[in-house]
């Protein structure tokens, strides 16, 4: 169980750490823009403001998504592709004797 007014350790990859600071603040900010919405306007206002977060927030995971993809495939190399031998043509090396 979660107490109430404590705080909660969790333990998640350093790659991550970002992206949770980010999606926490955003709750905090929810929290704190429901408390001072002027009354009729807290759902209408609250619902604004996490679209546009929601979307930045989904914006760069994409982004940071895409990065550790590209940054994965430089470290493995280019891909081998076959290599077409043309079948009239020698393959071997040329001889330096002539």
């Amino acid at each position: 169980m979660i107490p109430k007014n404590g705080k909660v350790s969790i333990e998640i990859d350093p790659k991550h750490e970002a992206l949770v600071r980010r999606a926490l603040a955003m709750a905090e900010e929810m929290e704190q823009l429901a408390l001072t919405a002027a009354d009729g306007t807290v759902l209408q206002a609250c619902e604004e403001a996490i679209l546009e977060k929601g979307r930045r927030l989904q914006s760069q995971m994409l982004s940071e998504a895409v990065a550790r993809r590209i940054e994965a495939a430089e470290k493995k190399g280019r891909r081998s592709a076959p290599a077409s031998v043309d079948a009239n043509e020698k393959t071997k090396a040329p001889s330096s004797g002539g």
